[in-house]
């Protein structure tokens, strides 16, 4: 297997939580999974493959995000006024809902597989503030892991 980018990153807990990466060279919604017993996340994921439409309003609603976090890094603006608000932008909101039912549209193909992630190096920021990116090797998950139904 060979690591993939992962292209925008919705929940941030010690690494990428939720969030799309490719998955042979595909772009998939994830979803690591919480391990209750050991109280951490572990490097399983649910991951579900997203159409075209999905996609494009995904890259959407990130432009929103990075030009937010931009004005914040810059000074121009606090975490309060957060997109999701609706105080930046308002069609952020209206994007996530048109996401979420993207991804719900294609649930039953949802799969658990095992994620290793790594920072991707790049050249000077990404935008404004921004300097990490990460990516991600996808590998069948172990017996004791669970069937994939449970991902769904």
């Amino acid at each position: 297997m060979a690591y993939e980018p992962i292209h925008m990153t919705w929940d941030y807990w010690d690494g990428p939580r939720t969030g799309i990466a490719d998955c042979e060279g595909r772009p998939h919604y994830f979803s690591c999974l919480f391990d209750p017993q050991q109280e951490e996340y572990r490097d399983l994921f649910a991951i579900t493959p997203i159409d075209a439409e999905t996609w494009h309003w995904a890259q959407q609603h990130w432009a929103i995000w990075q030009r937010w976090e931009a004005e914040v890094n810059a000074g121009r603006l606090t975490p309060e006024s957060h997109p999701k608000y609706g105080h930046f932008d308002p069609r952020y909101t209206e994007l996530e809902a048109l996401i979420d039912s993207g991804i719900d549209r294609l649930r039953d193909q949802t799969v658990r597989r095992r994620g290793a992630l790594r920072r991707r190096a790049v050249e000077g920021e990404l935008f404004p503030g921004q300097w990490n990116r990460y990516e991600i090797e996808w590998s069948a998950p172990l017996a004791d892991d669970g069937p994939d139904e449970g991902a769904k």
